[in-house]
């Protein structure tokens, strides 16, 4: 509480009505008290605007207008807006007193708060904004400091009424950005429209916000948070905390999706998310101040929808009126009214029994269709409210409803269900080929993630493109999997052999093993034999990526021989000059030589042959 510095409005009565006992709060456009109806007795809470407010004609008729309107929103988890009006220069709105704590509070007394604490106080925020949205309410305006937590555990949300007045351009409004930066919608700040999809997203943030202990986005300055909410996603709330379930993770992403298309249409929609994940979970535990509870109404959601408020803060008080005595009276005077009206009531109701009951059946964990004749058999109708992933239900199976087994529903009265769709999988994509940024890309449209990258040699994919996934691909995995990607490091280093002297048939099998492709030439050669290798390039012991080429010198033998012509020629004579040629030579003789001569040869002259060839001479 507030009540250290001196408020001149603390002590005065507005409209001869409420009398201001103490300051609760100030905001940037109100400050909130805490303050004494003298006609009924009973504490409020008085928003007074500030003057400048006031005095702008266009925005206190649209003030007057919106407030009439929220005062027609009933419901138990909204803070009642009791009455409105214009004193001397104050504007103020007269709501009902609520004894606890804020949201705001809480956070910053623990911080974050647990899954099941989380799910159980974002659920009755959400039956608010269920009842609001029925009613053609939009809150614009939901934040830790719009959410009331009493002791006893219940859950009220706050500021009804306002936003839309606010939003209203007026002298007044002019240049102010209307709305929490740290929780305004994408279209709200891009365009300046709100609906019930603007308030899911404010919702989830919210949800982001218990479970993270601070908002997803943060800047130096309002309009620089407000710009992150247009181009940045809300990052996954398991980066912050890895135990949080995936169902809460997913969630969150489908309620703060950036294409309010794409985002979750209602909240009924997310309040039947909330509660078939609390339904999986421990009951919660109390939060920091061990006098509070968590309780989360399991009727149904209250009909009706909010137009929020703006910025300023809603602290509530933490002690209940004192009635003087001189009000005792007046007291005693409603207690008779109030039970006049409650027999009346009561012989009403028994007269045409609009209210006969009875307990919604244990349709949990069985199929749709059988979910749906056991209702019908009860009286019930029934909706399918939802339709969620679940890790523990086959596809099909009811994991909720709303009432919930069990509860007292009115005979004829409509029981919405949420159906399981079964676990949810999503395939691992072929990102085969792909840059690792394509990657990426192709598995967050799966909703999938990348994981780690480690590197292969690749004989046919270049450097730097994925060769393969891990799940593998196809491979059906949990949203968020993390994909681990092996990248090519390109083909494998070989080092090029040494082939010399070599056989080409054994070069050639050689190269091949080690995977590079092979041509080829013939040389002469007079000193490696024809068929052998010659040289190789590249040279032997340089490193090549496998796949490489590598070129061979083939060795075709020494140069021909022109083989000379040695007939009729004396045996010495013939040797001489075929050996001086480059040629051997064989003798072939009878065993009688009376000549000693040459009278034939093979190959005869003239003939080319290879260099060291022999020559056969015929001797007589």
């Amino acid at each position: 509480m507030d009540t250290m510095v001196a408020d001149p409005l603390v002590g005065r009565t507005l409209d001869r009505r409420y009398r201001i006992d103490s300051r609760i709060a100030v905001g940037g456009m109100a400050s909130v008290y805490r303050a004494t109806d003298l006609r009924l007795d009973r504490p409020v809470a008085l928003k007074v605007m500030l003057p400048s407010f006031a005095e702008d004609p266009d925005f206190v008729t649209r003030f007057q207008m919106e407030a009439r309107s929220a005062a027609r929103l009933s419901d138990p988890n909204v803070v009642a807006v009791f009455d409105q009006g214009k004193s001397d220069d104050h504007i103020y709105l007269a709501m009902e007193y609520v004894p606890g704590r804020t949201l705001r509070d809480v956070l910053r007394n623990q911080g974050a708060v647990s899954t099941e604490q989380a799910l159980a106080i974002i659920d009755p925020v959400l039956q608010a904004l269920r009842a609001a949205h029925h009613a053609g309410f939009v809150h614009r305006d939901i934040k830790p400091e719009n959410v009331l937590l009493t002791a006893s555990g219940q859950v009220k949300v706050a500021d009804f009424g306002l936003a839309r007045a606010l939003q209203t351009p007026s002298a007044a409004t002019r240049g102010l950005l209307i709305g929490t930066a740290a929780y305004l919608a994408p279209e709200h700040v891009s365009h300046g429209v709100s609906d019930e999809r603007s308030d899911v997203y404010q919702a989830g943030i919210l949800l982001y916000e218990l479970l993270a202990g601070q908002p997803p986005h943060t800047g130096d300055n309002a309009w620089t948070v407000a710009y992150n909410h247009v181009n940045t996603d809300v990052p996954h709330i398991r980066a912050a905390n890895p135990h949080i379930p995936a169902e809460v993770d997913a969630l969150i992403a489908d309620a703060t999706s950036r294409d309010a298309n794409a985002r979750l249409a209602t909240a009924a929609s997310f309040l039947a998310r909330v509660r078939a994940i609390a339904a999986t979970l421990p009951p919660p535990q109390p939060l920091s101040n061990p006098n509070d509870t968590l309780v989360v109404p399991t009727g149904p959601p209250p009909a009706t929808d909010l137009e929020p408020s703006t910025q300023d803060s809603w602290e509530p008080p933490v002690s209940g009126a004192h009635r003087g005595p001189g009000r005792r009276w007046r007291a005693g005077l409603v207690i008779t009214l109030v039970a006049v009206l409650a027999t009346a009531a009561l012989a009403w109701a028994l007269a045409i029994r609009p209210f006969d009951r009875t307990e919604v059946p244990s349709i949990t964990g069985t199929t749709e269709s059988r979910a749906t004749k056991l209702l019908e058999s009860a009286g019930f109708s029934v909706e399918v409210m939802d339709r969620v992933f679940s890790e523990t239900a086959p596809t099909g199976r009811v994991v909720g409803s709303d009432p919930a087994p069990g509860q007292s529903a009115r005979i004829g009265s409509t029981v919405s269900l949420v159906v399981s769709l079964g676990p949810e999988r999503y395939a691992v994509p072929d990102v085969k080929k792909m840059t690792v940024p394509e990657a990426a890309d192709r598995l967050t449209q799966s909703n999938l993630v990348v994981g780690g990258e480690t590197s292969a040699y690749h004989d046919n994919i270049a450097a730097g493109l994925v060769i393969r996934a891990n799940p593998k691909i196809g491979a059906e995995v949990k949203r968020d999997t993390s994909v681990s990607l092996v990248l090519s490091k390109g083909p494998a280093p070989v080092k090029i052999p040494n082939l010399r002297g070599m056989s080409e048939v054994d070069a050639r099998a050689t190269l091949k093993r080690l995977g590079l492709k092979i041509t080829a030439t013939t040389q002469i050669s007079e000193t490696v034999p024809k068929g052998d290798v010659i040289k190789s390039a590249p040279r032997p012991g340089k490193t090549v990526p496998r796949g490489s080429e590598v070129a061979l010198t083939v060795s075709e033998g020494p140069p021909p021989v022109v083989v000379p012509n040695v007939v009729d020629m004396p045996r010495a004579q013939a040797v001489a000059t075929v050996q001086s040629a480059g040629l051997k030579v064989r003798i072939e003789e009878g065993i009688v030589t009376p000549l000693d001569r040459v009278y034939s040869q093979d190959p005869p002259g003239g003939t080319s042959i290879p260099k060291g060839s022999t020559v056969t001479l015929s001797i007589f």
